[in-house]
């Protein structure tokens, strides 16, 4: 309510004294209007000292908000900072132990890998004793297959042989006494049974 009387008052003032002087400026056109100057002057210091007067209190407040705003900001930017800062140096530290995790890593896959090829080589030389050994069974098989029927087909020869032989030299005569011997051996066999 003070306020507003105030601002009335000024803003009278301002009307009333422009009004007078524009009557006084006319009236003197060619020489230097002190009149209209102070006026002018006065109008200014009015104005500019209302407006002062009006304004001081809500622009320390907006200006005290302002700093007090700033200064929040930059101290949450300082705690961003040091935030920030402390995450780069755990990366780093972590940075550190993944390469040495990485070193580590490969330290036991070398071992892994030596100790999988010892296996694989073990197993290797087993897998191949055993090949040797059905080898060298499957040979012996065939070889004794073969000399199987190498005698047969020898006896089967030799058969043929004394059979074509014997055919040319026997005579039914001779037939008829070998027949006959082996019949009294044959006898004698179910004899002694």
């Amino acid at each position: 309510m003070k306020k507003r009387r105030i601002v009335l008052i000024i803003l009278f003032l301002i009307v009333m004294s422009s009004g007078l002087f524009a009557q006084h400026a006319e009236a003197a056109e060619h020489h230097f209007d002190w009149l209209g100057f102070i006026g002018k002057t006065f109008n200014a210091v009015v104005l500019f000292g209302g407006l002062i007067y009006l304004l001081r209190k809500p622009m320390i407040a907006v200006l005290s908000q302002k700093t007090l705003e700033i200064n929040t900001d930059m101290n949450r930017r300082e705690e961003k900072l040091a935030s920030t800062t402390r995450s780069l140096e755990e990366i780093k530290l972590r940075l550190e132990k993944i390469e040495e995790e990485v070193a580590a890593m490969k330290l036991a896959a070398e071992k892994s890998g030596l100790t999988e090829k010892s296996r694989i080589e073990s197993l290797g030389d087993t897998e191949a004793s055993r090949i040797l050994e059905i080898t060298e069974t499957e040979i012996t098989h065939k070889m004794e297959n073969a000399v199987r029927n190498l005698k047969a087909r020898i006896a089967d020869m030799t058969i043929d042989h004394f059979k074509k032989e014997i055919g040319d030299r026997l005579d039914p005569q001779t037939h008829e006494k070998i027949i006959e011997k082996n019949i009294d051996i044959c006898g004698d066999i179910i004899e002694r049974k």
